[in-house]
């Protein structure tokens, strides 16, 4: 049995509707590959009678309506797929499950991933680690737990642009792109900064007080900005390419995308005004898109598997993480490649409905490679 861990129930659904087929598809999937599965939430996970209350799909591929079922936990595998709302709403059921889960002997996989701090540390070479600095490799050059002090001594020394990005955070969120200019002033710019849009030119002074109330509320870290490539009217690209293990316990590839900053802004995120298209399928829709960029087939390939060596190495760490959304940009003057965030919970809102499909069938072969293999947390 595949427990799927969400913070709705079947009734909420109905006004999710890429969630709901996001499900549909899991469940068509293990139903292939020979397993139940049944949804549930945090509040329907009984730890101590060690059983799920949840739902289940009808046999037919075309039923969309769901029915309550009943299974033990011991034994089986429960798919984590709470996003960070779910997480919000059932932060104490959510732990509780969590618990329960590893004392019933049934395998809780994808975990939600660490910081962002710890991530850059486990993408980069233990020895290229000083003072909390990361060299480039995998990852744009970063510093990590910086104070005002050290932000402001990193800027007048930098040659080009640096991230404020929180430790904790996703959808890119309170994060500020910082350039600094010749005169002392810095241009900014946050398409999501504390809930408002910041674009602007502030004195050394201005830019103190903003950071200082942005580090009174959470850790940050700075980091490199890349100069990603430009579609020819000059919004920013980058690459969110979506990974989930199999049958064998290996990465596999079920999306690669192209997101689009909105004109004059500096996030890709879709859900900060940014634009999407597809490129895992070769045709001529890709062809254009590639040509536009300056990007060869070889070179998305690439991109590819720099993103499949971040997920190797961070399954090496959390072995049961079981499906990565990671953002590659590629760098205009030379191509090359930086990985600058990883998700374990990878938006669905900008995957075609074939690449859900194929993440779940990736989703359902790893949960009967879990169970077959008989893990434990």
């Amino acid at each position: 049995m595949l427990f799927v861990l969400t913070g709705r129930g079947p009734t909420a659904l109905k006004n999710l509707p890429r969630r709901r087929l996001t499900f549909q598809l899991l469940q068509q999937a293990c139903r292939d590959v020979g397993i139940e599965m049944m949804i549930t939430t945090p509040t329907n996970v009984n730890g101590k009678r060690g059983v799920c209350h949840g739902w289940t799909m009808g046999e037919s591929a075309q039923t969309t309506s769901w029915t309550p079922k009943i299974a033990p936990m011991s034994g089986n595998v429960l798919y984590d797929a709470m996003y960070l709302r779910d997480l919000k709403v059932h932060r104490k059921a959510y732990k509780k499950v969590l618990a329960s889960a590893q004392k019933q002997g049934c395998v809780v996989f994808n975990p939600k991933l660490p910081a962002k701090d710890e991530l850059l540390q486990l993408l980069t070479a233990v020895d290229n680690v000083s003072e909390n600095r990361l060299s480039r490799g995998l990852v744009p050059a970063s510093y990590l737990h910086v104070d005002v002090r050290q932000i402001k001594y990193l800027l007048r020394k930098a040659e080009q642009s640096m991230w404020l990005k929180p430790v904790h955070g996703s959808g890119g969120r309170n994060m500020l792109l910082i350039q600094p200019l010749c005169d002392g002033r810095y241009r900014v710019r946050g398409d999501r900064f504390f809930d408002r849009q910041v674009s602007a030119q502030w004195r050394e002074s201005e830019l103190v007080r903003h950071v200082q109330q942005a580090l009174r509320r959470r850790d940050y870290l700075l980091q490199e900005d890349i100069d990603l490539l430009q579609t020819p009217d000059g919004r920013r690209v980058d690459f969110r390419v979506t990974l989930a293990r199999g049958g064998t316990g290996e990465w596999e590839m079920t999306a690669i995308t192209a997101r689009y900053a909105r004109a004059g802004g500096a996030l890709t995120n879709f859900h900060a005004g940014g634009s999407i298209q597809s490129l895992t399928e070769v045709n001529e829709g890709t062809a254009q898109a590639l040509l536009e960029l300056g990007c060869t087939r070889q070179e998305l390939t690439q991109i590819a598997n720099c993103a499949k060596e971040a997920a190797e190495r961070i399954s090496a760490a959390y072995p049961l993480v079981g499906v990565l959304g990671i953002d590659v940009g590629v760098r205009r003057q030379d191509k090359a490649m930086y990985v600058y965030d990883c998700n374990s919970r990878p938006g669905r809102d900008i995957l075609t409905d074939a690449e859900i499909a194929r993440t779940m069938r990736q989703i359902a072969h790893f949960a009967q490679f879990l169970q077959s293999q008989g893990k434990r947390v």
